[in-house]
């Protein structure tokens, strides 16, 4: 009982860490000290590119406006690009549609209905057991045939005092593809967000993965 203590207690710490990180701020997007968003979206793959390629599911059916879903959606700046397509949760930022993290989101909401889930970054704290968790929420209500990106951080802490402290979970390529077999999902693309020739990168470069969710799928 006193280690279950302990864990409850670990759990709300690292909780409240996120919070006060990723959380809102009246600091204004110039001045913020905590994290702020270093997009470079013109040349990441998790951006323009990743942009395109929804755009180009979209003209298949061009009546049909895909359904997207950010898991972890900060500041909910795929709005601007997407509009009502997409739907932002997060459970630290009120810029979110929804004030949420995906388990209770996906617990909630459990109709599989969604057509492209973006996982940019958020799905990177805690230990082996809360990364695989959330992920098996965020494919669970992912259609069959549907799309997940995925960006992850290898482990890399940011380079701010406030995040000294915060668990950053070490992604490789290959637990990556790892993960995505055990959840039943295909990896069609896997490799860095930025090129490798981009030395200018705030907190480092990340690993980008595009999977395909089969039509069975595993619970974690």
């Amino acid at each position: 009982e006193l280690f279950n203590s302990f864990l409850r207690l670990q759990f709300w710490m690292d909780e409240a860490l996120l919070s006060k990180y990723f959380g809102d701020t009246d600091e204004s997007e110039e001045a913020k000290t905590y994290w702020k968003q270093h997009l470079k979206f013109e040349t990441r793959q998790s951006g323009q590119k990743l942009l395109d390629k929804i755009n180009e599911n979209q003209d298949l059916s061009p009546d049909v406006p895909l359904r997207v879903l950010d898991v972890g959606c900060g500041d909910n700046n795929w709005k601007k690009h997407l509009g009502a397509r997409v739907t932002g949760i997060d459970p630290f930022n009120g810029n979110a549609d929804h004030k949420i993290g995906i388990q209770q989101f996906a617990t909630e909401r459990p109709n599989v209905d969604w057509d492209i889930m973006l996982v940019l970054g958020s799905i990177n704290f805690g230990d082996q057991t809360t990364i695989e968790s959330q992920l098996a929420s965020a494919v669970s209500i992912l259609k069959p045939g549907g799309k997940l990106y995925l960006r992850a951080n290898p482990g890399i802490t940011h380079i701010n005092e406030h995040a000294q402290w915060i668990d950053f979970f070490p992604w490789t390529e290959e637990y990556v593809k790892e993960i995505a077999e055990k959840l039943k999902c295909t990896v069609e693309e896997i490799g860095l967000d930025h090129s490798e020739d981009d030395l200018d990168i705030p907190n480092g470069n990340r690993i980008y993965s595009e999977w395909t969710k089969n039509d069975s799928f595993l619970s974690v």
